[in-house]
């Protein structure tokens, strides 16, 4: 099969909407986590965010163009076009019957589906706008990034909660080892910060409630942590086959060497305690790459900052590494961006691919008294370390398991 690496990438998030600037940020220990200004929040007894205060969507949209479509879509569109200008890809360069997008969204237009029901109810079925459906509908990001490319190869989208952005990852990936494509946009996008979504989240008691002091409400691994932070934004790769790529003499950022997938198989929102799921999908993921466990330089957790998943999720990682946890580092970006749901698994794959190419890890911000039951070498601060291979692990609501491994180019 042919060899799936990565040549471009973009993001949009609370902490910049360039890699570069994301990264940077991360390292620096600057949490984009604040009160939230996007609606009145005077009602909410969880107030904060890591929202994306600061978007331009006039490089890609019109403000005509930008009315009738929604912050999810944008950010996707955002993201994808930021990591085609990085690969080099020439679009009148490119055969588009093998190119192809498959981007996905955990929760869609969902702030659409909230005004629009408010119209609707308050209104009237006429003042429902005719843009709400194209609006709202999941897959529109995967539609709207392969209708503006011009690409006409294979195009999806998935949903699987939290892990929405590596599966989509993962499938661009086999549509390139399988042969079906020599170039694959992959990512994911949300807009959930919004009343809905908030409201939604805390009414499960799954949000922090720190209120008093937001930007250390997000503590992944610490003992005092107490639930996550919504974020939103998006994340996307450019992934070509390896052979497509030395082609045309493209700059590879890193290669996809392995991921694997799993289901729990045990409850719709919390994690098993066992971990038997999350080592599943960390060595198949393992084994597709071909390589022990420790052989992991780097993990990029999925770290939420609830108080059974980051145990749940690193004690699964101690078992898959059989026990020696010493070299492996981890950490968590969700401390600085929260949790940007179906986007989050693709900007991270974006910030593993930068620490490979940095050779640096990022600090966990607000890691002050590691929890006893977490046994692994949490990065409390940043450093320079040499990686070889880097895992990005991601699960959603419903048991929806995954990892993705990358090597070092």
């Amino acid at each position: 099969m042919e060899k799936v690496v990565v040549t471009g990438y973009g993001v949009v998030t609370c902490l910049g909407n360039t890699p570069d600037k994301l990264f940077n940020n991360l390292v620096d220990g600057v949490s984009g986590i604040s009160q939230i200004k996007r609606f009145d929040i005077e009602k909410f007894s969880v107030n904060f965010a890591g929202e994306i205060k600061e978007f331009d969507h006039t490089p890609y949209f019109s403000d005509r163009d930008a009315k009738r479509t929604s912050r999810n879509i944008q950010y996707m569109v955002h993201a994808a076009e930021q990591a085609l200008a990085k690969s080099g890809l020439a679009k009148d360069s490119i055969d588009p019957k093998r190119a192809g997008v498959i981007v996905g969204s955990g929760m869609g237009g969902m702030e659409i589906f909230q005004n629009s029901s408010a119209d609707l109810f308050m209104k009237g079925p006429r003042r429902v706008s005719p843009f709400f459906v194209p609006m709202a509908i999941s897959n529109m990001g995967a539609g709207e990034v392969s209708i503006r490319l011009g690409w006409m190869g294979p195009n999806w989208s998935i949903v699987s909660a939290c892990a929405t952005g590596n599966h989509s990852i993962i499938s661009a990936a086999d549509q390139i080892r399988l042969g079906r494509a020599d170039i694959m946009v992959a990512g994911g996008s949300e807009e959930a910060v919004c009343e809905i979504g908030v409201a939604g989240f805390n009414s499960m008691k799954a949000l922090s409630t720190r209120v008093d002091n937001p930007q250390a409400a997000s503590r992944p691994f610490d003992k005092d942590r107490d639930g996550f932070v919504m974020g939103e934004g998006s994340g996307a790769l450019i992934l070509e086959s390896e052979s497509h790529a030395k082609k045309r003499g493209a700059n590879i950022l890193a290669y996809l060497d392995g991921y694997g997938t799993s289901g729990d198989a045990y409850h719709m929102s919390a994690p098993r305690e066992d971990g038997a799921g999350v080592v599943a999908a960390i060595q198949s993921a393992c084994d597709d790459a071909k390589i022990n466990a420790t052989d992991i330089d780097y993990i990029n957790c999925h770290g939420t900052s609830t108080p059974l998943g980051d145990v749940a999720e690193c004690g699964a990682i101690a078992k898959a590494l059989g026990g020696k946890t010493d070299k492996v580092v981890v950490n968590s970006s969700k401390s600085m961006i929260g949790h940007p749901l179906g986007a989050a698994s693709a900007i991270e794959a974006v910030i593993a691919v930068k620490s490979l190419e940095e050779q640096k890890v990022h600090k966990t911000l607000n890691l002050d008294n590691q929890d006893e039951k977490i046994i692994l070498n949490c990065a409390k601060e940043s450093m320079d370390l040499p990686i070889t291979y880097a895992m990005s692990n991601s699960f959603g609501f419903g048991g929806h398991n995954s990892a993705v491994i990358f090597k070092k180019a």
